[in-house]
């Protein structure tokens, strides 16, 4: 089966309100999209993994408008989980179109970034991906990550990281810094990254803690 992963950019206009909030939000990272149900005619049942302050998103979702219930359960000083009934949206019901009909799955988790990136995976027949990426709405942006043969137990973790995250790691395999013995520091890195050593470090032990944590829990 083939496997893809994407990079999508929806203009502003097209974007679910909240996750224009978590773009617009200082204290808001990600939202990582665990389960749906969309057999509804009227409204979508979703649940989310929010990296984020708790308290702002409260109360951006309870003035959302197209929000018709919810609930919020922390998990962690950083973290907490969604579940929201939302009214169905036209735009929405477009963009899943070009999936209708056809062979593809969508891998859990579906993540929201705050730079305005949404990373999704899939795997189905190569022809049905073809098909999709071209009925896809010419106004969505889209960037081809990865494609392949769905064979690695490790692929879906790659997407659970944040843009910034995947390109601090990318960086710093390029300049050394993972090498042995380390070719280059955190500095290197974020000279690349143009940002200050201490957000490129954050950004690498952020990323390193998420995939050490899935490790270990795949085991």
């Amino acid at each position: 089966m083939k496997y893809v992963r994407l990079t999508l950019r929806h203009p502003r206009e097209m974007r679910n309100p909240m996750q224009s909030f978590i773009m617009d939000h200082e204290s808001m990272e990600r939202a990582e999209l665990l389960n749906w149900n969309l057999s509804h005619s009227d409204r979508d049942y979703v649940l989310f993994r929010i990296v984020g302050e708790l308290e702002a998103y409260d109360e951006a979702v309870a003035n959302a408008s197209l929000i018709l219930d919810y609930e919020l359960t922390p998990l962690d000083g950083t973290s907490f989980y969604a579940y929201i009934e939302h009214e169905k949206r036209d735009v929405d019901s477009d963009f899943r179109t070009a999936f209708a009909g056809t062979s593809i799955l969508v891998i859990p988790p579906i993540t929201y970034t705050s730079d305005g990136a949404m990373c999704m995976e899939l795997v189905g027949r190569a022809g049905d991906m073809r098909t999709a990426m071209a009925e896809m709405d010419t106004d969505i942006d889209v960037s081809v990550e990865q494609v392949g043969e769905y064979d690695s137990p490790w692929m879906g973790l790659w997407a659970r990281l944040t843009e910034r995250q995947r390109s601090a790691l990318e960086t710093a395999v390029e300049v050394g810094y993972y090498d042995v013995p380390r070719e280059s520091g955190v500095e290197a890195v974020g000279e690349k990254l143009d940002c200050a050593p201490s957000t490129a470090s954050t950004h690498l032990r952020n990323a390193e803690s998420r995939i050490m944590r899935e490790l270990v829990q795949s085991t």
